[in-house]
């Protein structure tokens, strides 16, 4: 006997509408727990981050002391961004969980994590890397021989970088969650988020576009404010009251945005069981 599962429910499953909304639901009723998850590790950095010794790291030269500094926000955030994962992993399956048990969890897969996210930032390091000498090359030695076929080379070389950072970021963008949810190393994760997503990018893209237009559409007041700040004063007033706003909205709209991919995580895997069913029951 063979296991049919129609098409038009596993479209369903993983509808980007129908992730938005069940998200919406499972974080508007943990929004306490996740939301003081996401302050605990991000309301300290910020408020070091307004203090004038730090605030001139941007602008001085690489030092020891701002490469520290750098080094301890990538482990901050990306601590806050495993435990809120498993927070929301947690609510999304309806189960009891703390916010200490969350933080203290995350402690076991803040390794894995870090190397899966320095193993994704070298690739794209080397894509660019790759992409500017070719460019470079491509200028030096065509341009004195043909001008347009130089531009035309270099057009396409920078099409080919970009498409091919779009293509690998997008089927590699639920990697982080398998590399925390199954405990996986870098390049295992890499995999598994590259079969999972590989036949479902269309939902994967209308989920981070609806991620990207909610974000976007809360950035308005800050540049309506911006706008609105003429002299000095109304500026720092401005510049203070955007870090009050961005730390209150993000209190709600990082938990959410987690939340929403931890739901498309899970529904791809849904359906990626329920597909091998398909093919191995007769």
């Amino acid at each position: 006997m063979e296991i049919i599962i129609p098409v038009q429910e596993k479209n369903n499953a993983i509808s980007p509408v129908s992730i938005f909304k069940q998200a919406w639901r499972v974080c508007w009723k943990n929004v306490g727990k996740l939301s003081a998850i996401y302050l605990i590790f991000n309301l300290p950095v910020t408020i070091i981050s307004l203090f004038p010794a730090v605030r001139q790291f941007a602008d001085q030269k690489p030092s020891l002391a701002a490469l520290l500094w750098f080094l301890f926000l990538i482990v901050i955030s990306s601590w806050g961004h495993v435990a809120l994962l498993l927070g929301a992993n947690k609510a999304v399956s309806t189960e009891d969980y703390t916010i200490g048990q969350s933080i203290s969890q995350s402690r076991l897969f803040l390794v894995k994590y870090l190397a899966l996210i320095l193993s994704v930032t070298l690739f794209i390091m080397v894509i660019i890397i790759v992409a500017g000498v070719s460019v470079v090359v491509a200028l030096v030695f065509l341009s004195e021989i043909n001008k347009m076929l130089a531009a035309l080379i270099c057009s396409v070389l920078v099409i080919v970088a970009v498409s091919s950072l779009v293509f690998f970021l997008l089927r590699w963008s639920i990697s982080v969650l398998v590399c925390v949810f199954e405990n996986s190393g870098p390049v295992s994760a890499l995999k598994r988020s590259f079969c999972l997503v590989k036949e479902h990018i269309n939902p994967v893209v209308g989920v981070y576009g609806l991620i990207m237009v909610v974000g976007i559409a809360c950035l308005v007041p800050i540049v309506i404010a911006g706008a609105l700040s003429s002299t000095g004063s109304d500026l720092n007033r401005a510049q203070l009251g955007s870090v009050i706003y961005m730390v209150l909205i993000n209190a709600v709209l990082v938990p959410f945005f987690t939340t929403m991919i931890v739901v498309l995580y899970r529904k791809l895997r849904e359906v990626s069981e329920d597909s091998c069913i398909h093919a191995t029951i007769k």
